[in-house]
């Protein structure tokens, strides 16, 4: 009876360590917890400088040419394929980890907008200098933007689809592929705008449009709308984020780092090193928005720089995080 109940209660240790290691690597405890002190750190900057948080309205993504039904629908196109193939755990991690990305999100363009009452001290005059030192690259990128304008019909829009392209690809094959590459594509993505909204507040700047147009009228155009919604937020102060915020927080400007070029590396650093033929359709539509961030005059060359380097610094951390959970995936067989 002593060996049974022995047996009986080892059985049970075991089962309850196994339990406990899988909670602890299967479910998205890093991006949860990322998630939330993210949006602790936000929600402290708005009780210390007596901002209002705000949530996006429904049309803050119109001045864009886009709504919320594009990704609202390829959310629903996923959920409605992995129903189908029965893939329910992996369901429930999309749904928890899509709304922890949400509200890194929403606090991301909170902070955004907040930068300039934050830290008040703009450094456009410096990168502005700084530009002028390299101006043949300035130069090259205008020629780049003519010359893909002249071999695409819609090449003024390709600045924001290619970005969608490259996210969109990277969500699709990696989650086929290889699920934990995957978590490491998101959270590094997380990490990235996490780090970006931060350094915001750093050495701040609106952009290079202030000084001259870029040669993409469609950016152009909406830099005419965002800068407009800057001087009314300078202007305004706290009672106009209080009652205009949420119509107006995904237009906030802010130039330094460039994250448009530093989410793009990291799409494509994860496809180079675990899906080559993926890496290599990406990056001339990297180059390409390398060379489209400064000809947009979105950024300097200086905030490309910063950019890249932010990228390289969230795919060390999020090596280092997931090291012992890529052990732990290591020691089971591929999941369907």
């Amino acid at each position: 009876m002593e060996i049974e109940a022995s047996v009986v209660k080892n059985t049970f240790k075991f089962a309850f360590d196994v339990s406990r290691q899988n909670f602890r690597f299967v479910v998205p405890l890093p991006e949860l917890v990322l998630a939330i002190a993210f949006l602790l750190i936000a929600l402290l900057l708005a009780s210390l400088f007596d901002f209002e948080f705000a949530v996006p309205s429904g049309g803050a993504l119109e001045f864009t040419g886009m709504s919320y039904a594009v990704p609202l629908s390829l959310m629903l196109v996923l959920g409605l394929f992995l129903i189908v193939m029965k893939q329910t755990k992996r369901l429930l991690y999309y749904v928890t980890v899509g709304l922890a990305y949400g509200a890194i999100l929403i606090a991301h363009f909170n902070v955004k907008m907040w930068m300039s009452l934050i830290n008040p001290v703009l450094w456009d005059d410096f990168y502005w200098r700084t530009d002028q030192m390299v101006r043949p690259l300035v130069d090259a990128a205008f020629a780049v933007h003519n010359l893909v304008d002249l071999a695409l019909p819609a090449g003024e829009h390709l600045y924001l689809f290619a970005f969608l392209a490259m996210f969109a690809g990277s969500i699709i094959v990696h989650s086929m592929q290889c699920f934990i590459v995957f978590r490491k594509v998101i959270f590094t993505a997380m990490l990235v705008h996490v780090l970006g909204a931060l350094s915001y507040l750093v050495m701040p700047a609106v952009g290079p449009f202030l000084y001259e147009p870029g040669v993409n009228a469609l950016e152009t155009a909406r830099q005419v709308h965002m800068y407009n919604g800057y001087q009314a937020l300078i202007a305004g102060g706290r009672p106009w984020i209080a009652s205009e915020a949420d119509q107006f927080m995904f237009a906030a400007v802010a130039a330094m780092p460039s994250l448009h070029v530093a989410s793009s590396a990291v799409f494509v650093y994860y496809a180079w090193h675990h899906t080559r033929w993926l890496g290599v359709l990406y990056l001339p539509l990297f180059v390409f928005i390398i060379f489209e961030a400064v000809a947009t005059r979105w950024h300097y060359w200086i905030d490309v720089v910063a950019g890249l380097a932010l990228t390289g610094l969230a795919i060390a951390i999020t090596g280092v995080i997931f090291r012992p959970i890529e052990a732990f995936y290591a020691t089971r067989r591929p999941q369907a």
